[in-house]
C-alpha cells in the first residue's frame, strides 16, 4: 500500500509540473461562453447593418444557443461586460481599444478594425492573441491585384502611395505583386506638402494607381485632388471602398457590413464550440465588387459587367484564408 501511495504522489507531482509548464507555455483557455456582446460607439448604419445580420446569420444556423446583447460604449467608466462567459465583438477602433481593458481571459473580435490599428491596440494591451483576435477591414493585396488583372489584363506597372502606417506593409506589397507578375513604383509620402509631387511622380512612370488605406493619404480632403490629378494624366485609380468609386475611382473589390457579419458569425459559432482560441487575425472572407462605368468611358477602357469580373475573382480565390500576422 506505502508503494502504491509513493507511486501515486510520484504521478500527481509530475502532472503538477507538467500543467505549471503548460501554464508558463501555453496561453489561459477561456471558458465556454453562452453569449455574444456587441459593443460599439455609436448605432452608425453600417454598425446597424452588421447587427441585423449577425442575428440573421445566428438565428438560421442549426442548434445554435448563442444569445444576443448590444450595447453602446459607456460615455464615462470603463466598460462592464459578463467577463469570461462570453464572446465580446467590438465594431470599430474605440470599442476595440475599450474591450482590450476588459479581463484578458475573456475573448474579444474586432470587426471594422485596419490591420495597423490591430497592431498598435493589441501591443498597447499586451493581450494574448489566443482570445484576442479580429476580420480586419484591408482587403488582401492579392485580391486588389487580381481585380486589377481581370479589369486592365495588360497593365504591368503599378504605382502605390504609402505614408506612415502603410510604409510598414511595402515588403509584403511587393511579394504579392511579384507573385501576380507586377512591377511595383513606390512613393512614401512623409508630410502633407509630399503628396501631390510625389503623386505626379508615381503617375509619370506607372499604368495605374493602387489605393492602399492610409490615413494619411486616403481622406476626405485629398480624394478629389488625388482623382482629379490622376484624369488628368489619364491614369486609372483602383480603390477599397464604395465611396472612393462613387468619387472617381475606376473600381474597387470591398466587403459589406453584413458580408463581415457573415464571417463573425461563423466565427462566433466555431470558437464557442472549441472556445480556447479564437481564429487568428483574417482578411475579410467575403467580399464585393463596383466598378464605374463612367470613368470608363472616359478613360476609354472597356469594363465587363460586374458580375462577369466578381465570378472571375471568385475563381482565382485561393482555397486557405489569408491570415494576418501582426507586426
Amino acid at each position: 500500500m506505502l508503494l502504491n501511495q509513493h507511486k501515486n504522489n510520484g504521478l500527481k507531482r509530475r502532472l503538477a509540473t507538467l500543467m505549471l509548464t503548460l501554464g508558463i507555455f501555453m496561453p489561459i483557455l477561456a471558458q465556454a461562453y453562452n453569449s455574444v456582446t456587441i459593443v460599439m460607439s455609436a448605432p452608425t448604419p453600417a454598425n446597424l447593418a452588421f447587427i441585423d445580420q449577425f442575428k440573421t446569420e445566428l438565428a438560421n444556423t442549426k442548434n445554435n444557443n448563442l444569445s444576443v446583447k448590444v450595447m453602446e460604449l459607456p460615455e464615462t467608466g470603463r466598460l462592464v461586460v459578463a467577463e469570461n462567459s462570453e464572446l465580446v465583438i467590438a465594431l470599430g477602433t474605440k470599442a476595440l481599444e475599450e474591450a482590450s481593458k476588459l479581463k484578458h481571459s475573456t475573448p474579444v473580435m474586432g470587426v471594422f478594425i485596419p490591420h495597423p490599428t490591430f497592431n498598435s491596440v493589441l501591443v498597447k494591451s499586451h493581450r494574448d492573441r489566443g482570445n484576442f483576435s479580429a476580420i480586419v477591414l484591408d482587403q488582401p493585396f492579392a485580391r486588389q491585384m487580381t481585380l486589377i488583372k481581370i479589369v486592365l489584363p495588360e497593365l504591368n506597372k503599378l504605382g502605390v502611395l504609402l505614408g506612415p502606417i502603410s510604409s510598414q506593409y511595402g515588403a509584403k506589397i511587393k511579394e504579392k505583386a511579384e507573385d501576380s507578375g507586377y512591377s511595383i513604383f513606390e512613393e512614401n509620402i512623409k508630410q502633407e506638402t509630399d503628396l501631390m509631387p510625389k503623386l505626379k511622380q508615381l503617375l509619370d512612370v506607372s499604368d495605374a494607381l493602387m489605393a492602399i488605406p492610409d490615413p494619411h493619404i486616403y481622406t476626405r480632403e485629398t480624394a478629389q485632388p488625388i482623382i482629379l490629378t490622376s484624369y488628368r494624366y489619364q491614369k486609372p485609380i483602383f480603390g477599397y471602398s464604395q465611396s472612393y468609386v462613387r468619387a472617381g475611382a475606376l473600381a474597387a473589390v470591398y466587403s459589406s457590413s453584413k458580408q463581415l457579419a457573415q464571417q463573425a458569425a461563423e466565427i462566433a459559432i466555431k470558437s464557442q464550440q472549441a472556445p480556447s482560441m479564437l481564429p487568428p487575425l483574417q482578411a475579410p472572407k467575403y467580399f464585393s465588387i463596383m466598378v464605374n462605368y463612367q470613368v470608363g468611358r472616359s478613360l476609354n477602357i472597356p469594363l465587363m459587367e460586374e458580375s462577369v469580373i466578381y465570378k472571375k475573382m471568385l475563381e482565382a480565390e485561393p482555397t486557405e484564408l489569408e491570415e494576418y500576422e501582426p507586426i
